[in-house]
């Protein structure tokens, strides 16, 4: 099932960054790495550790938190190695009624930093349907100069009573 969400995750970073402002001559790379995912009664994340020495790109993160009561909270961050010229994430809000099928995306959050190594967004207290699963999905790339390199994050399906 990882494999899906990675390989969907992929294709959505790909139309997304068809979308962004980036040119018809940058080289784009999904970059080497592995993921860490982590949940708790009340908090998944997942987090991706770049292996490519000499890469821009160093992790990636996207998080789901239980709120108050009725409320999810979503963050996403990027991290490169130096300040580089643009540092883009997009995070999901994806909910299903069963945690296995039937997702859907909700709504979704964009942050970008500029001249910098870190880029981070969140939605703060965002108000979800109860009785339902929700994941995070997040697009995390890097630009410097003509190249582009990205990753995906996916957290596990976490229950909101």
């Amino acid at each position: 099932m990882r494999r899906w969400k990675a390989k969907s995750m992929f294709a959505l970073v790909g139309l997304m960054l068809l979308g962004s402002s980036l040119t018809v001559y940058a080289e784009e790379e999904e970059m080497a790495g592995y993921h860490v995912y982590e949940t708790q009664e009340d908090e998944t994340s997942d987090t991706w550790y770049g292996i490519a020495r000499g890469a821009y790109l160093q992790a990636a993160v996207a998080k789901l938190t239980h709120g108050k009561t009725g409320y999810a909270v979503c963050s996403g961050t990027t991290f490169a190695h130096t300040d580089c010229e643009e540092l883009y994430v997009r995070i999901y809000l994806d909910q299903s009624d069963d945690g296995i099928s039937g997702w859907g995306t909700i709504d979704y959050w964009t942050g970008r930093a500029y001249n910098d190594s870190v880029a981070t967004v969140d939605s703060g207290y965002y108000e979800i349907t109860r009785d339902k699963y929700y994941s995070v999905k997040g697009g995390h790339s890097v630009f410097e100069g003509d190249k582009v390199e990205t990753t995906t994050t996916c957290t596990d399906a976490l229950y909101f009573d």
